[in-house]
């Protein structure tokens, strides 16, 4: 039995009168990787951003181990934390953008330190040290000194993902961590995300690479329209989908 890292309970989200989450439930156990499929538009990178505190909900809980961020209140309106809680409920997890975020007038190095200095308090050369480690697993040893406009995409994400892991999160969020490079630089991330798959690093990743999420991932969960309509075993979900509209969508994927 796994230690529950996150739980999610009955998530709504709306943007005006859209609903884009209706009622998402799901947990994610200590060391268990779990790939969210499906088409765009079902909400999956809003999931990730009501998980990630980048959005808010509109109902439902979001507990952390032992620690909720929200829940309804004695009205049913959703209450999160106080900042003070909050902001330790934020060293739970570290989240791997589409798009890299990364600080284009910082260096590398600053990059992957800013956070551990500013956010954790950590010392200097203490964050070097371990900025130094991370880019040298990333394979990026010499270019600590190098800015963003100075990488190629695949270099740039995989800084990314040394500056997540740098805040020693329980859980690594990736949204679509792919999606803005050639296949090429695709193969590179995702040999990244395969091996801290094989760490036992515990991630929730929103992908559309189909046989990746289907080799890496302990559970795959295929959303459309705002649920969860299929999850279970990648063998299960992506091999033998029981639902009409998973194989259908999964059929585009092979052609």
């Amino acid at each position: 039995m796994r230690v529950k890292i996150l739980e999610m309970k009955n998530i709504w989200k709306s943007f005006g009168s859209i609903e884009v989450l209706k009622g998402i439930s799901f947990s994610v156990g200590a060391g268990e990787v779990v790939s969210v499929i499906g088409p765009s538009g079902s909400g999956k990178s809003t999931l990730l951003r009501c998980a990630a505190m980048l959005e808010a909900i509109d109902g439902g809980e979001i507990i952390y181990g032992n620690d909720v961020l929200a829940a309804p209140d004695a009205h049913g309106k959703v209450k999160y934390a106080n900042k003070a809680q909050q902001k330790e409920i934020k060293k739970n997890f570290s989240l791997v953008f589409q798009d890299f975020n990364l600080f284009p007038h910082y260096s590398v190095m600053k990059n992957i330190t800013a956070a551990q200095t500013i956010v954790q308090g950590a010392q200097k050369i203490e964050a070097e040290e371990n900025a130094r480690k991370l880019l040298r697993k990333m394979g990026l040893e010499d270019k600590e000194n190098a800015y963003p406009c100075q990488l190629s995409g695949g270099q740039q994400q995989r800084v990314s993902i040394a500056r997540a892991l740098a805040l020693n999160p329980k859980i690594l969020y990736f949204d679509e961590p792919t999606s803005a490079l050639d296949p090429e630089l695709t193969g590179e991330i995702l040999k990244v995300i395969r091996a801290l798959a094989a760490e036992k690093m515990t991630m929730v990743i929103v992908t559309h690479e189909m046989n990746f999420a289907r080799d890496v991932s302990d559970r795959v969960i295929f959303m459309d329209g705002g649920v969860i309509i299929e999850e279970g075993a990648p063998s299960k979900v992506i091999n033998n989908p029981a639902e009409e509209r998973t194989k259908t969508f999964l059929n585009i994927f092979k052609g």
